[in-house]
């Protein structure tokens, strides 16, 4: 893809958003740091296996909320350096810098968004009735008409 020179709205919204990632890892390092000074309390074993315990730390540490929204930043940065930043991924239709400077990172306008949620619930709904339809309990129901 071409590369587009970049919008005032655009430098903006990648200035802001290179802000918002570093902000993250360092309450991601800053969690890291307060684990390890907890571990130091720890008994010896737990540095016997240091390279595990590293990797079970990191784990916990970069949440799943944590590593959904630096990946959500990376790929918005991506997108205004790609020059497809703002425009919507379902439609193709611009997204309103309203939306942008509430969530930055958004990926669709507030129409498709609102209809990929609306399909989302609909779909949640299905999955948890098709769940619950397919569990048999047969003993709770043996017997009942004595």
């Amino acid at each position: 893809m071409a590369r587009k020179k970049m919008t005032p709205f655009q430098k903006k919204a990648k200035q802001m958003l290179l802000k918002m990632r570093d902000h993250l890892i360092e309450e991601i390092a800053e969690k890291r740091k307060m684990e390890s000074s907890a571990l130091k309390d720890e008994i010896a074993d737990f540095y016997d296996s240091a390279d595990e315990e590293r990797d079970r730390q990191l784990s916990h540490l970069i949440s799943d909320r944590d590593r959904e929204k630096l990946f959500e930043i990376d790929e918005a940065i991506q997108r205004i350096e790609e020059g497809a930043y703002g425009i919507c991924e379902e439609c193709s239709k611009k997204i309103l810098e309203t939306r942008l400077r509430v969530m930055p990172f958004a990926r669709h306008c507030l129409a498709c968004q609102s209809a990929l949620e609306k399909k989302g619930e609909k779909t949640k709904r299905f999955e948890e009735e098709t769940l619950y339809r397919d569990l048999s309990f047969p003993e709770f129901f043996e017997d009942t008409e004595e």
